[in-house]
């Protein structure tokens, strides 16, 4: 067994709850890794070799066990949100980090359109028209992505999120923007939301099976950013949200491919909602702002947690206190059961000491820390 298979074996058992040699690793942070290697922004996310070579230098530095991308491009972001982002070399400086920009880009009378033309021919027309073309301009990072996974598995290291899966929530949250799609779609019009919600899940349903087998995927974030419990309540989650939660689910593990639920913000409120799910079968990836210990104590012990060192003391902390709090957090929740990761992304503006010290302290922890 070679050490890609070793890496990508770890995470499986990790995720099975298993015991495991080490602690894995596995960090996401593409801004991180471009200012530690010393890349602009605007060649970062231009030339996919040099970005690539960087993700792995910086990856194989920290003795990764796995990564959650092999490259990135912002103009995915337009993509997920329906949305216009603000790009470095652009609207903004050669080195600044990318941002959407939130606005009411798309119109309520454009659900009638959705519902005539189809969802896959109405977001074709609409992310060319209003966000900025991107399919276009995803092309050359389309056309990076096999080079730069052989170059990842020539090194072993797997990565586990091979793509994304959005629900119709949030596409539409971006595109409608936060006010206009809570109070006027979701509050006034959630008959028409449900229909065109079913459009989109089915649509999306038959285009992830497909990436499923094009790309080989081994793993897949589901995505909840402004479907928490600080934005909705636990029967509009339920009614707007699960529905199509448990439909990736139910296809990733059909399709033997690991499910991420990637949760930024607070959802310590919903944490029971995964419950439902039989245990030892998917990852539950935490920032900083749920309470990590809180979902050990509603999951048990038979659910994968990753994360979830907080950002800020990646930033503003020392080494010792990272170290210090991967200890503590393996020592309260783990050590089985656990990947090591920041909540999120590692902040561009990361301390490289402080990165090395979360890696370091994981795969130092069954060292200091023997179990029975």
């Amino acid at each position: 067994m070679g050490k890609y298979e070793e890496n990508l074996e770890r995470i499986r058992k990790a995720m099975r709850c298993e015991p495991v040699d080490r602690v894995p690793v596995a960090p996401c942070g593409n801004g991180y890794m471009a200012k530690s290697q010393g890349v602009l922004m605007k060649d970062y996310i231009t030339d996919f070799d040099l970005a690539c070579d960087a993700n792995l230098a910086e990856l194989t530095a920290l003795d990764a066990d796995a990564t959650q991308n092999v490259i990135f491009s912002p103009y995915l972001l337009g993509t997920q949100w329906l949305s216009k982002a603000a790009y470095p070399g652009k609207e903004l400086g050669d080195d600044e980090m990318w941002q959407i920009k939130e606005s009411e880009n798309m119109q309520a009378e454009e659900y009638e359109d959705i519902k005539e033309m189809g969802w896959d021919a109405w977001q074709k027309k609409f992310i060319a028209e209003k966000c900025d073309n991107n399919w276009e301009n995803l092309i050359p990072f389309f056309e990076a992505i096999p080079r730069c996974y052989a170059k990842f598995a020539e090194a072993g290291i797997p990565c586990i999120c091979d793509f994304l899966m959005i629900t119709p929530f949030e596409y539409f949250c971006g595109g409608r923007s936060l006010e206009c799609f809570f109070m006027d779609d979701l509050m006034d019009e959630p008959e028409l939301m449900h229909e065109i919600f079913d459009l989109v899940l089915e649509s999306n349903l038959a285009a992830y099976r497909q990436q499923i087998i094009d790309t080989h995927a081994i793993g897949v974030w589901i995505g909840g950013w402004r479907t928490g419990p600080d934005l909705m309540s636990p029967a509009m989650f339920d009614e707007f949200v699960w529905p199509s939660f448990k439909a990736y689910y139910d296809l990733c593990v059909e399709m033997d491919v690991i499910p991420i639920f990637h949760l930024d913000s607070n959802w310590t409120l919903n944490l029971d909602k995964f419950a439902r799910l039989p245990e030892k079968t998917y990852i539950i990836a935490l920032d900083s702002k749920t309470d990590i210990r809180k979902c050990r104590e509603v999951l048990g012990p038979n659910v994968c947690i990753l994360g979830d060192v907080p950002c800020e003391l990646m930033t503003f902390g020392s080494a010792d206190e990272v170290a210090d709090y991967v200890t503590k957090l393996l020592e309260d929740i783990g050590p089985w059961g656990c990947i090591i990761a920041t909540g999120c992304d590692i902040p561009s503006d990361a301390k490289p000491e402080n990165v090395a010290a979360m890696s370091i302290a994981a795969h130092e922890f069954l060292k200091t820390h023997p179990q029975n």
